[in-house]
C-alpha cells in the first residue's frame, strides 16, 4: 500500500472515530441507541476497534523509511 493510501485510510478512520465519539456515542447514551440502531455497548466496542486500527496504522506509517 502506498504512503498516500495509508494517509487517506488514516484520515477516514479518524473521521469515523470522530463520528462515533461525537454523534453515535452521545445519541446512544441519551436515547439508548444510535442513529444506526446500535446500543451503547456496540458503539463503545466499535470505538475501541477503530482506535486500535488507528494505532496500528500510525505505527505502520511511523515505520516507513522516508529516505527511499
Amino acid at each position: 500500500m502506498t504512503h498516500e493510501a495509508l494517509v487517506r485510510q488514516l484520515g477516514a478512520l479518524r473521521q469515523r472515530l470522530t463520528q462515533l465519539e461525537d454523534v453515535d456515542y452521545m445519541t446512544a447514551y441519551y436515547k439508548g441507541y444510535s442513529a444506526s440502531g446500535d446500543d451503547l455497548a456496540a458503539v463503545q466496542a466499535e470505538i475501541e476497534t477503530v482506535t486500535a486500527r488507528i494505532a496500528r496504522l500510525e505505527a505502520r506509517l511511523a515505520a516507513i523509511d522516508w529516505a527511499d
